[in-house]
């Protein structure tokens, strides 16, 4: 069997979050198209971060200048990121209506943007995991990430069953004044990273053809579990589900299984395919209503097909002329 590039998997997680904010099948069947991207393609985000978690958290914990380097060139992006989504942010009215302080919070938490939230999620998680370390008990560790997890599941896919319980209800509305939504570093990001880490340890016994049946099983019940909660309405937000853990447990035992050398290549462009898109759908959007062509923004799939390649494109052109810029 040819092996996996684990940037290849990446690459192809970035695709599906350009989807979860597209919603390529919408025109086809509406609940189809939540189905994949509002369950499925969940998967992206916590494969983004086992894969950090994998391959950054082992450097940090007999070496902090490491961590603290990593959080520089994380800053980096995301203050780049900032700056550009800045003409959107005026455009759409965010700086009328919120004042500095939401703007502080904003950039340190929930991100100015609404993809930007997974930098100050990925550095608040990764530090966290960094402190959890010390108490080098992995059991205990992850029980730790696991309950915030689950504190964090219930101020998302699980919201509506304590939602009409004043006591929790209190609790999270005073969580929602401080995150906008419990994906976030502190209840999301800290248990997928660890998962990550905890891979360069375990001795994966379970044959392969095991591990696709146990991805395999572990997917229906995330469908199931999404489906359930969306035909009764349960979710605040949709990033969180129980089986979204056992999925990401063992697509990533099968990567790293098959797992090659890293691409640069593809490491790259699916970071800058995170950060762009967005630029590219409003883009696409404003084309499609100045030229009078319905179709590439009506019909989901040619919306998509063209807000992914012209995100790609532009980052090849960007690379050979800016070379330095795109290799952050």
């Amino acid at each position: 069997m040819k092996k996996i590039n684990i940037d290849t998997v990446k690459l192809i997680a970035s695709f599906m979050i350009v989807a979860i904010h597209v919603y390529p099948l919408e025109s086809i069947n509406s609940n189809l198209d939540y189905i994949f991207t509002r369950i499925l393609f969940r998967i992206a985000v916590p494969t983004f971060l086992m894969i950090t978690g994998y391959f950054v958290l082992p450097k940090t914990s007999s070496n902090v200048n490491y961590l603290k380097n990593y959080t520089k060139k994380i800053l980096k992006l995301y203050i780049i990121s900032i700056g550009l989504y800045i003409p959107l942010n005026i455009y759409m009215g965010y700086f009328n209506n919120n004042n500095l302080l939401i703007f502080v919070k904003d950039v340190f938490l929930n991100g100015t943007f609404y993809h930007l939230w997974y930098f100050p999620a990925l550095l608040l998680g990764i530090w966290i995991d960094y402190f959890l370390m010390k108490i080098k008990n992995h059991k205990i560790i992850f029980f730790i990430v696991l309950i915030l997890f689950f504190i964090g599941l219930f101020g998302d896919s699980y919201y509506n069953f304590i939602s009409d319980i004043s006591f929790f209800k209190k609790i999270y509305m005073y969580i929602f004044t401080i995150f906008d939504y419990t994906r976030n570093g502190l209840f999301y990001a800290p248990i997928f990273i660890y998962i990550g880490y905890l891979f360069n340890f375990l001795y994966q016994k379970k044959s392969y053809f095991s591990r696709i049946i146990l991805l395999i099983i572990s997917i229906i019940l995330l469908l199931i579990e999404g489906i359930i909660l969306y035909f009764y309405n349960i979710p605040r937000h949709n990033s969180m589900y129980i089986f979204l853990i056992p999925t990401s447990i063992f697509l990533f035992s099968i990567i790293l299984k098959n797992k090659t050398t890293r691409n640069i290549i593809y490491k790259n462009l699916s970071t800058w395919i995170y950060i762009l898109h967005p630029l590219f759908i409003v883009g696409i959007r404003f084309l499609g209503k100045i030229l009078n062509i319905s179709i590439i923004v009506n019909n989901s799939i040619i919306n998509y097909l063209l807000v992914l390649s012209s995100t790609i494109v532009f980052i090849i052109i960007s690379k050979k002329v800016g070379k330095k810029l795109l290799n952050i």
